[in-house]
């Protein structure tokens, strides 16, 4: 039997749960996590501010679809913090904050950097929690991750005071939990499948919408047989983009606006129906069409917009029990409204031309995209930062793979760009 530091324990958890990296600027109230990383083999990447301590711990979670993890130091590091876990709520995105805290011996006597951490985290957080003893430590982490990770993913904070990081005790009495994170894998029911098979064969000007949920399960594949064994055309947005390749025929970019507004069918898979997509409301969606919505979040279903089916299936078993429902004629049946779009997108290539060529000062946002569409590659990973070179980015630049795209997501976070990268070459050199 060994004695360990609460700090070696927190090590030693996130080890078990798959974690490589550690985002951190360094604080006092925090500094035997660093001991027990550099025991267990976690690495610390130091940064300059706790806000890109969590953005980094964000990407890390998009791009490994497992925990990222950020450690600050009490009060101002927790606050400092704030805005990058409010930013990975918005994208669903899985990040661990573990914030350090005044010895409880101390609280309430006006201990440096005391601050109510665990409420002001509470909101915009799946789960928000303090640990109260050393022993503690590995189950309150484990309860956070398996939050973090189940469901709708999301950010959770875990607090703990500095003593209970300095404490030793045996190892005997903190073991470190094992499976204790099951992810659903829900297939959908046979009638609901009907539904969505009676759907699409009376349809005539069907759209599919695929968000961020299609990479998150890991359907990449199962969205490219759907799409080439019924004809429909697939637009991306968030990380869902790439899961089509662009230069696949079915993938279409630049007539979103017409596609869902002129649509009699929309199946939206994992992406809720919020401003950019006009909250599915008219004039975004025609107010005549049928909405088939897939979600790990059953809130986000019907929110905003009635629905003719809702789902919490995982997105690939219910896109291959469609596909297996399916009348084989579809491709044929949709062709003439391909050729619409395609139309469309070809119109709208043409009047962004002369902007892609521009030699005007300041860079046309559409320059810039076009200047870097052409060095990128299948192993390129793309970040995304800020509003306009988003939206200029996602019409230009080709994505020919599901995790090669990362943007702030819909909470619109500027800034997030070099702690992303950041992340983005730790994990792909």
């Amino acid at each position: 039997m060994a004695d360990l530091s609460g700090g070696h324990l927190v090590a030693r958890t996130l080890k078990q749960a798959g974690v490589g990296h550690l985002f951190t600027l360094c604080g006092g109230h925090i500094l035997p996590i660093y001991d027990g990383c550099l025991t267990e083999g976690v690495e610390v990447i130091d940064v300059r501010h706790e806000q890109a301590a969590a953005h980094a711990g964000d990407a890390y979670a998009r791009l490994t679809r497992n925990i990222g993890v950020a450690a600050v130091t009490a009060g101002p590091g927790v606050t400092d913090a704030v805005t990058g876990v409010a930013n990975a709520y918005s994208a669903r995105s899985p990040l661990l904050l573990i914030g350090g805290a005044a010895p409880l011996g101390l609280r309430g006597l006006g201990s440096l950097q005391e601050v109510e951490q665990v409420d002001l985290l509470r909101p915009i957080t799946k789960g928000s929690w303090t640990v109260s003893e050393t022993r503690q430590i590995p189950e309150v982490l484990t309860t956070a991750i398996r939050t973090a990770l189940t469901g709708r993913p999301g950010p959770v904070f875990v607090e703990i005071p500095v003593d209970l990081l300095m404490t030793m005790i045996e190892d005997r009495l903190a073991s470190i939990p094992t499976g204790y994170v099951h992810r659903r894998a829900s297939a959908p029911d046979a009638e609901s499948i009907e539904v969505v098979a009676r759907l699409l064969g009376g349809a005539e000007r069907p759209v599919l919408m695929a968000g961020s949920g299609v990479y998150w399960d890991d359907a990449a594949a199962d969205l490219t047989a759907f799409a080439e064994a019924t004809g429909l055309p697939v637009f991306m947005n968030g990380a869902g983009r790439g899961c089509l390749p662009s230069r696949h025929p079915l993938a279409y970019s630049q007539a979103r606006s017409f596609a869902l507004g002129q649509a009699d069918v929309v199946l939206v898979l994992g992406t809720p129906l919020d401003f950019r997509l006009g909250y599915g409301r008219p004039p975004s969606f025609a107010d005549h069409a049928r909405v088939v919505m897939v979600d790990c979040d059953p809130v986000e279903l019907g929110r905003n917009r009635p629905l003719e089916l809702g789902l919490t299936s995982h997105i690939g078993l219910t896109l291959r029990a469609v596909t297996a429902a399916l009348r084989r004629d579809l491709p044929d049946r949709f062709e003439r409204w391909r050729r619409v779009l395609s139309t469309k997108e070809t119109e709208s290539q043409a009047r962004l031309r002369e902007e892609r060529l521009s030699d005007s000062v300041p860079i046309s946002h559409y320059r810039l995209g076009h200047e870097l569409a052409a060095v990128v590659d299948e192993r390129t990973t793309v970040v995304g930062d800020g509003g306009d070179v988003v939206g200029c980015a996602a019409k230009i630049v080709g994505l020919q793979r599901p995790g090669q795209w990362l943007d702030p997501g819909p909470f619109g976070c500027l800034g997030v760009g070099p702690s992303f990268a950041i992340a983005a070459k730790l994990l792909r050199p």
